[in-house]
């Protein structure tokens, strides 16, 4: 992927893009959007455009340093993911990363360290990485990632060039085709309660892990290791060690696209149920069945949906367990 396929980010890929070629280029970059903006893959381009062995100013995507890159095996690029489990960036990763970028570069012109999820740094690893921001490594360019920037400490800000991936349009999430006829189905339902919430959350815990597969398929096949049998051990460790919290970050990504759909759904069912233009639906395509579920609904009940999705995506957010949050929140659906 070069900067000509950044579609929809075309004036950010024109930002970077100028500033390689005029020799600008900031030591620190903090890139602002919501999921699914590509921040991800702008990083990602712009660390191959910097190193690319054919191409000046943006990446070939074919010679040895933009496809080392895209595998996520180039030496001198380094990413830092929350860790798996707890979500957070901690002062350990940290301080590998330190180092890793202090050293000299193996086969780079310039080193990139990119920051995914920076929000998820704790205090001690942010304090941690502000000496690193004070006095950056020659040649080496930081790319922190967030969409969350007022949960980064002011000093951390204050060093970075903030680019924003803003979009005023709604990200259409890629899963809503198969979402809809299960909500669709579940709302439709002339029985409300216990029964009916346990088939739909036991629909959508399948659908749930079959994104996860899909995922952990898809960036598996993206690293491909075992194509690298002379990879130190060390080295094999850490970067499987990295491509688990990929898939993590990436399915929590996904499922959060996933709450953000039954959340609009809730919400036309809300705009219906208090005879709001059709035009001001998430799904207008699915005018008949929101129509349809919402004459069973008043006012109260409609709300008290959206409250109940909210928790479910506020449990989620603080680790709650995935399959309590999903089960309370949607007993909650249920009685609402």
């Amino acid at each position: 992927m070069s900067f000509d396929d950044m579609h929809g980010q075309e004036a950010v890929a024109g930002q970077l893009r100028r500033s390689l070629k005029s020799g600008r280029l900031a030591h620190a970059y903090l890139f602002i959007g919501p999921r699914g903006a590509g921040k991800d893959a702008m990083a990602r381009t712009l660390a191959k455009a910097l190193n690319c062995l054919k191409k000046d100013h943006d990446s070939c995507d074919q010679c040895d340093s933009c496809r080392r890159v895209d595998e996520g095996i180039h030496p001198d690029i380094y990413w830092v993911r929350p860790e798996s489990k707890s979500r957070r960036i901690t002062v350990e990763q940290i301080r590998e990363f330190e180092r890793a970028i202090n050293l000299k570069p193996t086969m780079a012109r310039v080193k990139v360290g990119v920051v995914v999820d920076a929000d998820c740094m704790g205090d001690e690893a942010s304090n941690a990485f502000l000496k690193t921001l004070e006095e950056p490594p020659a040649q080496t360019v930081i790319l922190l990632l967030t969409t969350q920037p007022q949960r980064l400490l002011p000093t951390i800000l204050s060093r970075c060039l903030r680019i924003s991936f803003g979009t005023t349009e709604r990200i259409e999430s890629p899963y809503r085709t198969r979402l809809l006829p299960l909500l669709a189905k579940f709302s439709a339902g002339e029985q409300r309660g216990v029964a009916p919430a346990y088939q739909f959350l036991a629909e959508l815990n399948a659908f749930l892990q079959e994104t996860r597969e899909e995922i952990r398929t898809r960036v598996e096949a993206e690293q491909n290791l075992d194509r690298y049998e002379e990879l130190d051990p060390k080295v094999r460790e850490r970067l499987e060690t990295q491509m688990e919290a990929r898939i993590e970050g990436e399915y929590r990504a996904a499922r959060e696209q996933v709450l953000e759909e039954i959340y609009a759904w809730f919400g036309d069912l809300l705009l219906c149920v208090e005879g709001a233009d059709e035009k001001l639906l998430a799904h207008p395509d699915q005018i008949h069945a929101v129509r349809r579920a919402a004459t069973q609904l008043d006012y109260a009940h409609a709300a008290g949906n959206l409250e109940a999705v909210e928790q479910m995506r506020d449990s989620l957010a603080r680790n709650v367990s995935e399959t309590l949050a999903l089960e309370v929140g949607l007993l909650k659906l249920a009685a609402a």
